[in-house]
């Protein structure tokens, strides 16, 4: 094969080709720049380019779309092409390109008006007292954006510049429509009228955080209404009892104010009251609240997907905001009852700029029972609550509110023989809270809160006996013994909230705050005196208990938005940071929270959520009801804080008008719950408290189903709980590490609630209902055993059943033991209760009359509070149950005015 051999062309050539090429592109881009001198008169397009080709040696490029709208006057001297062409394109729909020699005429692109946006801004309130209204929805007609006020009225939405359509609605309210065009950041306070007809909704509405169309899963908004019409004991309306009836939330102990929610302890709930943890929320051994309907405005119910915001407990957040007090016109309610007295007064302090809101309520059992006691033996119990607010308004952007609550139980006893004897006793409890928040608005989209708060809550015992003795001569000799114990807790809270609105897709909430607990451990003190006539002869004072204070820093972080991806789907993102620091132990924990909600069709939405929590306190109590003996004691180096990881999912219908339905799913993992030893409980003394718990695991598992009619003359709900709810603890501790159902694990759970307005003068309320019992350590045998000794008992202390049991009466040498396979080894009966209330209202010159009847059980079903063994007289072991509250009716009186 015969090879050609390649030729090469001679470097010198390849220079001379690359400056000819680059003599020519100079060229052109010297035409392109050549200065020209023009004139032209009505030319057409055709005309213009054809010129321009004579005279520069470019060519046009363009298709039979591009035209010009107007004849072309042209006249320039000495003027650059690119210049010449842009005075030329400059209002006609053309762009140009140079290309080598050619210019490429094409249709401009049509560009996307950049459209400015926005901020409107302001409060939101009532038009007749001018008290602000939180959750407030906000709707934009035209972009269909939204928002809601938030806690303290205000609200900020951003929207592109043009023609804006405002609807402001919020539940008994006329919904108000504001038409505009908006050009500018705007400063709109709205004004809502009240609607009498939508006071007849009184389940629970759609806000941002609570309802169906809210990014937040197993988030309630309770209105007051409701509280107001729910039957209860004695006829006292009570928050703690209205919340019961929620789903997947239940009683302690019949007919008290406890909550146990989706298998959590009381402790394990947060209460706030104007945003400060309140410790002690039981009036009467926890049968009633610490809260005064009349003094509430709003309650908020959070048990799922908790907001970033909130942190220290693991079951619950309870958000409870009370009112601000009337700026126009000063008035009241007064209400008599059968247990206790309430009077609420509001108005303004300064029109328009400083207002005020009190209440106070006492019961009065003491007093009526007091003339039909025996002179030689006195009991007394009451309680009280005081409210007090001042809201006051700097500007628009500047308002302050003052709060300040105080509460007592006091119960006494004495018992005098009108001889040598005489002994009494007497306890105190209760809380003291003061507060002072401070709103500031920065600009239309950054507001701010400023909260200090003072938290006391303090409980005390005094106790004494007097024996008196003759010593002859006329003389006498007196011993007297006294003890006073005491024990609390205080805080100091500082918190500084944030609302950012950057646009209407997000919602951004930020904050930090700092708590300085206090814990009182008990101090016992004893008192021994023996005198003779007037003469002291001994006077002496023994420290029995005298724990010293703990104390501990709290400090608290967290981010969370609420933005929206698309029109169908919503995230809540949030991170709570929080660190505890106690006997020179730090314990810091980060918290991520997720919730998500998809609107899968108008009618249809689903939820999702995961939640992290932290808790840094526990309660100790061994008593089924509350008492005032129960003790909070922070974590230390052996105790470490409790954890839950809970994840939920749900589904809502609202297709039918004037009923929601949803369904809820749980499930909650938690580390770190406490249990008292086998054979341990506590008695209140806190002495060697981490030596009598031990820590473990909890879970529980669940399905909340509820259907809910918002509109009528009619109104209610019907809720359906399956849960579940256990404990396991380490292999060789407590039930020697099998797993066992919770004190409260209830598996099944009803609720029926409804309300119905007959017309103006008569509307009447009723709830009933049904729960599984809870479970209960019961021995299930007795073991004999020898007591040494003839008759004497020898260090054996007889137990309760054992003054039942003809084995133990007849044979002082024989005692016995009680013997208990396995933790909450029983099961407590059903439950079931029916309360029915009545109102009778009616409209007077001055105001409104309101008679009230109840029935609290009012088929007098006897509900075991607790069970007991028992034997009877024959020596047969059986088991006894303890109902406290059988059929109860009241009357209830109350004047509007």
């Amino acid at each position: 094969m015969k090879t050609i051999p390649q030729r090469h062309l001679p470097v010198r050539t390849l220079v001379l080709i690359g400056m000819v090429i680059l003599i020519t592109a100079q060229a052109y881009a010297q035409n392109a720049n050549a200065r020209l001198t023009l004139t032209l008169r009505n030319a057409t397009l055709k005309e213009f380019v054809k010129r321009i080709e004579n005279s520069t040696g470019y060519s046009f490029i363009y298709g039979e779309e591009i035209n010009i709208s107007h004849k072309i006057n042209l006249k320039v001297k000495d003027m650059p092409l690119h210049e010449i062409l842009d005075l030329v394109f400059k209002d006609e729909p053309i762009s140009y390109q140079f290309s080598e020699r050619y210019i490429l005429l094409q249709k401009k692109k049509k560009q996307k008006p950049v459209s400015r946006k926005f901020t409107i801004s302001g409060y939101v309130t009532d038009g007749t007292s001018s008290e602000t209204l939180i959750g407030t929805n906000i709707i934009e007609s035209h972009q269909y954006q939204g928002t809601t006020t938030n806690p303290y009225g205000f609200y900020s939405i951003t929207l592109p510049e043009g023609e804006t359509e405002l609807r402001f609605s919020y539940l008994g309210y006329a919904t108000e429509t504001h038409k505009f065009t908006l050009s500018q950041d705007t400063l709109l306070n709205i004004r809502m009228r009240g609607n009498a007809q939508l006071q007849e909704v009184v389940v629970v509405s759609d806000k941002a955080e609570a309802g169906t169309v809210a990014t937040q899963m197993g988030s309630i908004e309770i209105p007051m209404v409701q509280i107001k019409n729910t039957p209860s004991i004695l006829g006292e309306a009570d928050v703690m009892k209205a919340i019961q009836l929620m789903p997947g939330v239940q009683a302690g102990v019949d007919g008290s104010a406890g909550l146990y929610i989706r298998g959590g302890s009381p402790d394990q709930n947060l209460i706030l009251l104007d945003g400060t943890p309140v410790y002690n929320v039981d009036h009467m051994f926890g049968f009633f609240s610490v809260f005064t309907p009349e003094a509430i405005k709003k309650v908020t119910l959070f048990k799922s997907s908790f907001p970033a915001r909130f942190g220290g407990r693991l079951s619950s957040v309870i958000d409870v905001r009370t009112n601000d007090g009337d700026m126009k016109k000063y008035h009241g309610t007064l209400s008599i009852g059968l247990l206790t007295s309430k009077i609420n007064l509001e108005g303004p302090i300064v029109k328009d700029k400083t207002s005020f809101n009190i209440s106070a309520r006492r019961s009065y059992a003491d007093l009526i029972a007091k003339p039909f006691m025996p002179d030689d033996e006195k009991y007394s119990y009451y309680f009280y609550d005081i409210n007090a607010k001042i809201n006051h308004k700097f500007s628009d952007r500047s308002r302050l509110y003052l709060s300040a609550y105080n509460g007592k139980d006091h119960f006494a006893a004495d018992y005098d023989s009108n001889t040598d004897y005489k002994d009494g006793s007497k306890m105190n409890w209760g809380n003291t809270i003061i507060s002072a928040r401070w709103n500031y608005i920065f600009n239309n989209r950054l507001f701010s809160n400023t909260t200090v708060s003072y938290n006391n809550y303090l409980f005390d015992i005094n106790a004494y006996t007097s024996n008196q003795y003759a010593l002859g001569n006329d003389e006498t000799f007196t011993n007297r013994y006294s003890s006073d114990y005491r024990s609390g807790i205080n805080d100091w809270n500082y918190q500084i909230d944030f609302d950012y609105n950057p646009s209407p897709v997000h919602h951004v909430k930020f904050g930090a705050g700092y708590i300085y607990h206090r814990f009182r451990p008990e101090v016992m003190t004893s008192k021994i005196s023996d005198r003779t006539d007037d003469q002291t002869y001994r006077d002496t004072t023994y420290h029995n208990m005298n724990n010293s204070r703990i104390y501990a820093h709290e400090v608290s972080a967290y981010a969370e938005d609420n933005l929206k991806i698309s029109s169908r789907l919503r995230l809540n993102l949030g991170l709570h940071f929080s660190l505890f620091h106690v006997q020179k132990q730090s314990y810091f924990s980060l918290q991520p929270r997720i919730s998500a909600r998809y609107q899968l069709t108008d009618d249809i939405t689903l939820k999702a959520s995961y939640t992290k929590m932290s808790q840094y306190v526990h309660l100790l109590s061994s008593m089924p009801i509350a008492m005032p003996t129960d003790l909070w004691v922070p974590v230390t180096k052996e105790i470490k804080p409790m954890q839950s990881h809970q994840y939920s999912l749900g589904g809502y219908y609202t297709g039918i008008k004037g009923w929601e339905f949803s369904v809820e799913g749980y499930y909650k993992d938690m580390r770190n719950v406490l249990e008292y030893k086998d054979g341990v409980s506590f008695f209140g003394s806190s002495t060697g408290w981490e030596n009598k718990v031990e820590m473990g695991k909890g879970r529980s598992v669940g399905i909340e189903l509820m259907a809910q009619k918002t509109l009528g003359k009619t109104t209610g709900w019907l809720s359906y709980t399956l849960s579940k709810s256990d404990r396991k603890f380490a292999k060789g501790g407590i039930n020697n590490g099998e797993r066992f159902p919770y004190k409260y694990d209830r598996r099944h759970n009803i609720n029926l609630t409804v309300n119905h307005k007959f017309n103006e003068r008569i509307d009447i309320g009723a709830s009933w209902v049904f729960y599984t019992g809870g479970t209960s350590t019961i021995p299930e045998e007795k073991t004999a055993i020898i007591r040494p000794g003839n008759g004497a008992n020898n260090g054996y202390t007889p137990g309760y059943e054992d003054y039942y049991n003809p084995a133990y009466n007849n044979s002082p040498n024989i005692g016995e033991s009680n013997y208990v396979e396995h933790r909450n080894n029983y099961r407590l009966p059903a439950s079931h209760r029916l309360n029915i209330g009545i109102n009778f209202n009616r409209k007077t010159k001055h105001g409104m009359r309101i008679w009230n009847i109840s029935l609290y059980n009012a088929y007098n079903s006897m509900n075991p509070a607790w069970v007991y063994r028992a034997y009877n007289y024959d020596g047969k072991a059986v088991i006894k149950k303890y109902t406290l509250l059988p059929c109860i009716p009241s009357f209830t009186y109350t004047y509007k005015f």
